[in-house]
């Protein structure tokens, strides 16, 4: 029944000519870690758990809003801030270079339907348009996460605070992949970290609600449950979305999404709409994947990820019965890297991977996001499906970096 409606996932990113323009923000996530880049020690405290509002739906949500309120923050780029790469389009992963034109409007630039962005402005066209978004301080240092593609292009930013100050902000890194990036505020002041929750075990169901500034409008709270987990969406390999009905609109993105105890659970980062307005859908990178990539940010400026060299096929059933699998499961090799740290590991093309040290695999993301978060140099035991036969590596593997600021 949908078969001629042209639906699209779009960045939620709102954009405004600056200097005649009130600028909205865009929420973003959070990370938590000791003052000084170079000194940072990991000390997030065990998340906590996700909690459902025992007195009903209904419930007011009045103090939770008021607590966090002060550590959530909207992040300006201005023209002058935007290096000559801003128009180039986002990418997510090396694959995934046409992903801009499936997500629609980014930072103001492009046409509605995908059009192309100015490599760079022309200041004979007048007031530039600027990316307006959220995020959140993640440490009392000053530490905020927000979407990469908000601060895309961008060194420099400015962060508006809840009671309104705006100060200087410097992006530490982006991971444009689970589209992630870290900003240090740089002025002076005190800055409230939110509270970190448990993203593995909220449910579809449970109560949310998101903070951030949708067309401008600062301060704004929505909310909504959980629809469902574990969405793919197209953005990269490692999808894993969190799918919200919460109101989530174009300067949401990189805010905070809330459990019902205030503690975040989600990015805002995404939404799936015909007309590029709210429709129920909106999608949120897990708070556990957004923390583990801001701490690597904010110690090292980049983010380093297991890389094993193969291309991934999930076993569908007609795979598995051309195979002589008794059940469609586990992550297909379809290619194998010359040289790569797969093939010297004794991987071919054809392995079907069951078991990854102690994880079992059921489809090829499941495989993608176990190697990226394995430690670069180790070996993993593996198993793996060969000519009907089970067989045992030990896998290797190498790294690959994301992109610094």
């Amino acid at each position: 029944m949908f078969a001629n409606r042209r639906l699209t996932i779009r960045p939620i990113i709102a954009a405004a000519a600056l200097g005649t323009t009130a600028i909205a923000g865009i929420a973003g996530g959070a990370i938590a870690a000791d003052q000084g880049r170079d000194g940072i020690i990991e000390r997030f405290t065990a998340p906590g758990p996700a909690a459902v509002a025992s007195t009903g739906i209904h419930a007011s949500l009045s103090d939770m809003v008021e607590a966090v309120g002060p550590s959530v923050v909207q992040i300006q780029v201005k023209p002058q801030m935007m290096s000559q790469q801003q128009g180039m389009p986002m990418q997510f992963g090396s694959d995934d270079g046409d992903l801009s034109d499936r997500l629609g409007q980014l930072f103001g630039f492009a046409m509605p339907d995908g059009g192309e962005r100015p490599s760079r402005p022309d200041p004979r066209q007048g007031p530039q348009r600027g990316a307006l978004g959220s995020g959140f301080i993640v440490d009392a240092s000053g530490l905020v996460i927000t979407n990469n593609h908000v601060v895309e292009g961008a060194d420099r930013v400015t962060v508006q605070m809840s009671d309104g100050r705006e100060l200087p902000g410097r992006v530490l890194g982006r991971d444009p992949k689970i589209d992630v990036a870290v900003v240090r505020i740089e002025g002076k002041g005190i800055f409230i970290p939110i509270k970190w929750g448990d993203s593995d075990h909220i449910r579809v169901g449970d109560s949310v609600f998101a903070v951030g500034s949708p067309f401008g409008l600062g301060n704004t709270v929505t909310s909504g449950i959980v629809s469902a987990r574990g969405r793919e969406i197209g953005a990269g390999p490692y999808d894993d979305f969190l799918q919200v009905d919460a109101a989530i609109n174009s300067g949401n993105s990189g805010g905070p999404l809330f459990d019902g105890s205030g503690r975040v659970v989600g990015v805002n980062t995404a939404i799936f709409s015909p007309s590029g307005g709210n429709v129920g859908i909106g999608f949120a990178i897990p708070a556990k994947m957004a923390r583990q990539v801001a701490l690597q940010i904010a110690q090292t400026g980049h983010v380093s990820r297991g890389r094993i060299g193969v291309a991934l096929q999930d076993v569908t059933p007609e795979i598995a019965g051309a195979m002589g699998l008794n059940v469609a499961r586990g992550a297909l090799i379809a290619e194998v890297e010359d040289e790569g740290a797969a093939a010297r590991s004794g991987m071919q093309r054809g392995d079907v991977v069951r078991r990854f040290g102690s994880r079992p695999i059921d489809n090829g993301r499941d495989l993608a996001r176990a190697v990226a978060e394995a430690r670069i140099g180790s070996s993993v035991a593996t198993q793996v499906i060969r000519d009907g036969r089970p067989v045992s590596l030990d896998l290797r593997i190498a790294g690959e970096a994301s992109a610094r600021s």
